[in-house]
């Protein structure tokens, strides 16, 4: 990562619970990655989706359920919902299952993603103990509604007990009577059987199949389902069926039979040459887009079959300790990691309002995003990274289900592992936690991955869009180029400049007060804006637009705008239609530690308990702010001779007209370089309302010279790694105070300019 990183991009990621090692005496290495195992320590450990319990699919595929309402445009295939308590709208969603053995026993792993209550869940294992379809029972126990050829044997688990099903007889035995033990750790949000080898041996290849459901009163069955909100004693009991892979939910799916009609339509109007032009066959990709990675499951479960989900397990590789690595697919595939809040309540939010209220609404400290892995990727051969932020009301596969020709061009063409956030919710405008999340990802996928910092690009639609503005103006120094495909310019609505409307109602603060990104334009020195906008959009307004290229090409800074013919907001978001965008992108580079910027924040948006706001720009670093009311806007602006720069002459392009890949205009500012002036050790800093910064003198090249600052107030100047030996001294005016400390100096400085001059050690 840049090392210029706010806090919580540095932070480790907090410790998950686990059970003791008395209820599961294996390793905890699951994948991070959804719908992959591997095998560690003498246990399997698999690794599903999160907020993916919604059941099977109702008629043609459309959703009719509540939950969509959580992401009114990202709809769920699965038309289950939950009743009102403890279940909070997510109480079947299975997180990890784990199979060990140990000595005498086997052992039964399942993790919850939500456990407010341990009395809601019930999950049930289906074990074909000779890997043979043609024997055994089909009907799942336990009232499952669900089949698969092949049952020898199923474990049932709810916190009230554990019971092995003979399905053919339906005679039940209760392990914890018979020397076996049920763990329930609600902090762990662990179910947990150990089973003694003697009531249940395991031997050869078992294929195991793994669902989830609500429990019923005793604790021994499935209780019916919510269908579109309304109990059904006829549907299938399932929420959620585990053992799916990654690539059995890819984030279009045309195949299950729930989309076969949209699949159908899309096929067609890509077919007419005028359709095809304009994207229109995207339309189709809101129900064949697979949002929330279960639509797979959603029809696989319509058809009450659930074989295709299943776990080949030889136990003697269990048994040999046989430990593989940790996948890493290439392409598409979802994530997961721990938030650092965990306090935020239990399960989801399935109604945020029409328009969001910059709240969360994925409640737990799990939280997933998706990634893509260009195909060639190589361990230790770094990569770029893009951040492709995700709209209003979407969620963290938007892309992935909506723009699959954005992806290979953005990802895959340029050799860059692309990231799309949740923000931890449709809704959050990437301000507080939602700012969070994004750089806890950030750090998750730098850990993992070998990037090139100097090639992070930050891209988006719609309110991702503002996320280009918002995060790159906040930390330019971390980003080499932004993408704006039809974003706002502020957090809301924006008509013209001073007239707009804030996103939530103006509930937030932050986003009602301190939201206009062209304030911060100045910030964007070094680093190249490409503009996507449709003509048509209701939502994001051109004008607003082109007021903000116009403000670019005031400061003389680089941008290219594309004004395209296409449909409105949320038409141009499915047509996939970006390529000329993408192509002016390129593979830019960060620029690293410039003679000259200027940097304006707004210090009412630093967090301590968020681990965001304002860390620096380049070799400033440790700002604080003195005034931090809302509305205040503190600013530094540096110019340092002793990193010489070539002049740079704007040059702005006409207007053109484009025709690929929808008809449309161009018009933008580049910069013609000439010669670099000569080297000069002199520094100069125009503050305000700074309270304290850092220069790193080192990193400025100023070993000797003249520092002058001009302040509107009262500020600490640190003077850090200077030379060895070397001496500051004030020149004016004599009532600073100069504090040194090893290799640097802290300067106490008042209203006006004051000159510090930095005399190399004597030799």
């Amino acid at each position: 990562m840049p090392r210029d990183v706010p806090a919580a991009a540095t932070a480790p990621d907090p410790t998950y619970p686990e059970p003791t090692h008395n209820e599961w005496p294996f390793p905890n290495a699951f994948s991070p990655t959804s719908g992959t195992g591997r095998l560690d320590g003498g246990a399997e450990l698999w690794t599903d989706f999160l907020y993916d319990d919604y059941g099977a699919s109702g008629p043609g595929g459309f959703n009719t359920s509540p939950f969509a309402q959580t992401s009114t445009l990202a709809p769920r295939q699965g038309d289950y919902s939950f009743p009102s308590g403890p279940a909070d709208n997510n109480g079947a969603d299975i997180f990890r299952a784990g199979i060990g053995i140990r000595g005498a026993y086997s052992y039964w792993r399942v993790d919850w993603v939500t456990l407010a209550s341990p009395t809601v869940p019930i999950a049930e294992w289906t074990f074909d103990t000779d890997n043979n379809p043609a024997t055994g029972g089909s009907a799942w126990p336990a009232d499952a509604g669900v089949n698969s050829p092949g049952i020898d044997e199923a474990l049932v688990v709810s916190s009230r007990g554990a019971w092995l099903i003979n399905p053919s007889t339906g005679a039940s035995t209760s392990v914890t009577t018979h020397g076996g033990r049920l763990f329930v750790n609600p902090t762990a949000k662990s179910f947990i059987v150990k089973i003694p080898l003697r009531l249940m041996p395991v031997r050869g290849t078992w294929r195991i199949r793994l669902a989830a459901g609500l429990a019923s009163a005793n604790g021994q069955t499935f209780a019916e389902p919510d269908v579109a909100g309304v109990p059904s004693a006829t549907a299938e009991r399932v929420y959620n069926v585990t053992f799916r892979t990654v690539s059995q939910e890819p984030p279009v799916d045309t195949s299950a039979s729930s989309d076969a009609g949209a699949s159908a339509a899309q096929g067609l109007l890509a077919s007419l040459p005028l359709s095809s032009e304009l994207g229109l066959d995207g339309l189709a990709r809101a129900i064949t887009g697979n949002f929330w990675m279960e639509d797979d499951q959603a029809s696989t479960l319509a058809s009450r079959n659930v074989s295709k989900f299943s776990l080949l397990l030889p136990w003697a590789r269990l048994r040999r300790r046989v430990r593989t690595p940790i996948p890493q697919p290439t392409g598409y595939s979802v994530r997961w990691y721990v938030s650092r809040f965990a306090d935020l309540g239990h399960g989801q939010v399935i109604d945020d309002g029409p328009e969001g209220n910059l709240k969360p609404t994925l409640l737990e400290p799990l939280q997933p995003y998706s990634i893509y892995v260009p195909t060639g990727y190589r361990p230790g051969h770094a990569v770029g990274l893009t951040f492709l932020l995700h709209s209003l009301e979407v969620n963290y596969n938007q892309y992935g289900a909506l723009d699959p020709d954005l992806i290979q061009q953005l990802c895959q063409d340029r050799n860059s592992i692309c990231v799309t956030t949740e923000g931890l919710g449709p809704s959050g405008w990437y301000y507080g936690g939602a700012e969070t999340d994004f750089w806890q990802v950030w750090r998750h996928v730098a850990e993992a991955f070998t990037l090139n910092p100097n090639r992070t690009v930050i891209a988006g639609y719609s309110m991702g869009g503002w996320a280009a503005y918002k995060l790159a103006l906040e930390h330019p120094d971390d980003f080499a180029g932004a993408l704006v495909l039809d974003g706002p310019v502020i957090c809301g609505i924006n008509v013209l400049p001073g007239l707009g409307v804030p996103a939530g109602s103006g509930t937030n603060p932050g986003c009602a007060k301190d939201s206009q990104s062209a304030p911060l334009l100045a910030n964007a020195k070094w680093i190249p804006y490409v503009i996507d906008q449709t003509f048509g959009d209701e939502l994001v307004p051109t004008t607003g637009v082109l007021a903000q290229a116009n403000t670019f090409a005031t400061l003389g800074e680089r941008y290219q705008l594309f004004v395209h013919t296409g449909g409105d907001h949320l038409i141009y978001a499915t047509e996939d239609r970006f390529g000329d965008a993408v192509t002016a992108l390129g593979n830019p580079v960060r620029a690293v530690d410039p003679g000259s910027f200027t940097y304006d924040w707004y210090p009412s948006l630093d967090s301590t308990r968020d681990g965001i706001g304002a860390t620096g720009d380049y070799w400033v670093s440790g700002l604080a702010a003195r005034e931090r009311a809302y509305g205040t806007i503190a600013s530094v602006i540096a110019d340092d001779q002793a990193i010489p720069e070539p002049a740079t002459t704007p040059v702005r392009d006409g207007t053109s007209l484009v025709t690929e890949p929808i008809p449309g205009t161009h018009t933008g500012l580049v910069w013609r370089l000439g010669a670099r002036s000569r080297a000069r050790p002199q520094l100069t800093l125009a503050l305000r309302d700074v309270a304290a910064l850092t220069v790193d003198m080192a990193e400025a090249r100023l070993t000797r010279g003249i520092v002058r600052v001009t302040s509107d107030g009262p500020a600490r100047l640190t003077l850090a790694d200077l030379p060895a030996g070397a001496t500051v001294r004030l020149i004016s005016p004599r009532t600073g105070r100069v504090v040194p400390r090893r290799d640097r100096c802290t300067v106490i400085i008042g209203t006006g300019t004051t000159t510090i001059r930095i005399l190399p050690r004597r030799r």
